[in-house]
């Protein structure tokens, strides 16, 4: 190879690796600079997390905190948060934090609600002294009781389980089946004044009935009937005019209900002695647009009584009931009437949710030679939870005391 081959083989070769060491140059200049922004972009997120996080905890500590802005310094950046409501009657909190962290922006949004007892499939107080969960009993759904879970055989419970006592076997073959899992020493209080904040909500634009011993309300879709005893006529209004905002309460008497409801309602009573304070099923109470075949069905329907909810003892509920329904009773049960007389009555097939201060007993169950259990007198129980409760809670009705988010945008 001649000297002048070899001077521009070299030089080919110096411009080969100056380009090569260029690029690698460049390479290594914007790992630095996304390393950066993506630094920048994490920091900026975490800020607005921990924004949305300062003004929720303001909620929770504060129920009654108005509307307003909310700025802060916080981590090298800063945080300029806002809560809203969005929607009075629900009483919808929204809360949006923007983070600003080196000129990297980034956007929270929340949504907060009034924990609910709706998001309970089953809520009780107090188990009662002898009443047993036993086989062919299903619950779907959040429960919970503050007392002891008493089971005999194999009841099925599909969402999470959370007792303040403990787990009671009728006998050695007791096998209840927890599939959303189980937790002890959780205790949650059923509030006093659950049933007079629904009355409160009727004056205020729903529909209050007084001076009456008994009322018959009958849903028929988008109107109700309603009397003041079985030889009375019926009196017939559009649901909307008669309570306009979805919330008819019932004083110092006793309340039976039935029907299909098309849109969002909430039926409450209170009184003391003899049946006054009390609900009585009369037959299915049902969503006209049934959310166990529509989950968009925007139907629902809240029974919130000062003593129980009774599913009566009549021809149209002797073989079946069907409730779809947010069931409430502050210091009383559900229960059925004369649930330890006669023969069974098939099943109690609810869609919704019941808080009960006492369990009551809906029937009664009997054992055979094999120590199988079944049905004597009453109901069996097919209790599902409808998951729409989570965040379309029926209108006033009783919350837990405090909110819960419910919505996480980013």
């Amino acid at each position: 190879m001649g000297g002048k081959a070899a001077i521009l083989l070299v030089l080919g070769f110096s411009l080969v690796f100056m380009v090569a060491g260029s690029n690698f140059n460049r390479m290594s200049i914007d790992t630095v600079d996304n390393m950066a922004a993506y630094f920048y972009e994490t920091k900026a997120h975490h800020i607005a997390s921990a924004g949305v996080n300062i003004v929720a905890n303001k909620v929770f500590l504060n129920n009654d905190l108005p509307d307003g802005n909310f700025n802060y310094n916080f981590d090298g950046g800063t945080i300029n948060a806002t809560l809203l409501t969005i929607d009075a009657a629900q009483d919808l909190r929204e809360i949006t934090a923007v983070a600003n962290y080196r000129g990297v922006t980034s956007t929270i949004r929340i949504l907060l609600k009034p924990s609910s007892f709706s998001k309970y499939a089953y809520f009780s107080d107090s188990e009662g002294a002898n009443i047993w969960w036993t086989t062919r009993d299903t619950v779907w759904g959040p429960f919970h009781t503050n007392g002891q879970l008493r089971v005999a055989d194999e009841p099925v419970f599909y969402g999470k389980v959370t007792i303040d006592g403990k787990v009671v076997s009728y006998s050695n073959r007791a096998n209840p089946h927890f599939y959303g899992g189980l937790e002890t020493g959780v205790h949650k209080d059923i509030p006093e004044d659950g049933v007079a904040r629904v009355g409160a909500a009727a004056a205020a634009g729903g529909k209050v009935i007084s001076g009456e011993n008994k009322v018959y309300l009958e849903f028929r879709g988008d109107s109700v009937r309603y009397r003041f005893s079985t030889s009375s006529p019926w009196n017939y209004e559009l649901a909307s005019a008669f309570a306009p905002n979805g919330v008819i309460y019932v004083e110092n008497a006793e309340l039976h209900v039935s029907g299909a409801v098309k849109g969002q309602y909430t039926v409450g009573v209170s009184g003391t002695g003899s049946d006054r304070g009390k609900i009585f099923l009369e037959d299915d109470i049902v969503c006209f647009d049934n959310p166990e075949t529509n989950p968009n069905s925007n139907d629902v329907i809240g029974l919130v009584a000062k003593r129980d909810v009774v599913i009566a003892n009549n021809t149209p509920n002797s073989n079946d009931i069907v409730i779809q329904a947010a069931i409430y009773s502050e210091r009383g049960s559900f229960t059925v009437e004369d649930y330890q007389h006669g023969s069974p009555r098939g099943t109690i097939k609810l869609y919704g949710g019941i808080t009960q201060y006492t369990r009551g007993p809906v029937g009664q169950f009997t054992t055979d030679w094999w120590g199988n259990t079944y049905i004597r007198s009453g109901y069996n129980k097919r209790y599902r939870y409808d998951d729409r409760l989570m965040l379309l809670s029926p209108p006033a009705f009783p919350g837990t005391g405090g909110f819960e988010i419910v919505s996480w945008f980013e």
